[in-house]
């Protein structure tokens, strides 16, 4: 290959992995605890969001991502009997007046605003004090499995961008099931 061939190549690679073409989402960890006779948990997620994400924030375009936690009691023959299940709603958008990124959890009624991206990404990246349910509900059972993933909430976009959605990697912001073992969650 040629020197300017070379160069070019580095460059489409090189600015393919800084621009971030694509986008992803994963569950880091979970971190589940008991106060007040409730279960409580703590996630950390990991959001990258596309090129295409970010233009459609920057002309006012909504991400409506939808966080689902779940504790089951593993069974060997049947499904996991799901003990205690929820949602959390989080909403992500750029106002261009005032220049500013809101994030929005619906879950706990409260709003941010962040001047720059990376700092709503960071905040919309972290769930906190996430009350999941009563611990009466687990007390007795002997083996637990927590689940928690992240999605987009394709419902929510303009109905031009539902179907990109869906099938293109500068929308996936879906995360497989991130699995762990609640053994340690005991009062």
């Amino acid at each position: 290959m040629s020197r300017p061939g070379w160069l070019l190549l580095m460059l489409v690679v090189g600015l393919g992995g800084s621009t971030g073409l694509h986008a992803d989402a994963r569950v880091i960890d979970v971190h589940a605890e008991v106060r007040e006779e409730s279960v409580f948990l703590d996630a950390n997620l990991e959001l990258s969001l596309g090129h295409e994400v970010i233009e459609a924030l920057r002309n006012s375009i909504a991400v409506n991502l939808i966080v689902e936690a779940e504790i089951a009691e593993p069974r060997e023959w049947l499904w996991d009997r799901r003990l205690l299940t929820d949602r959390r709603r989080l909403r992500l958008e750029y106002h261009a007046l005032s220049r500013t990124w809101m994030v929005t959890d619906f879950h706990a009624r409260e709003t941010h605003t962040f001047s720059e991206l990376a700092g709503a990404v960071e905040s919309l990246s972290r769930v906190r004090a996430w009350r999941l349910g009563p611990w009466a509900a687990l007390a007795d059972k002997p083996r637990l499995l927590g689940k928690l993933r992240v999605t987009l909430d394709v419902n929510k976009l303009p109905l031009p961008l539902r179907v990109p959605a869906l099938f293109e990697d500068a929308w996936d912001l879906d995360s497989d099931w991130f699995l762990w073992g609640l053994s340690e969650v005991r009062r």
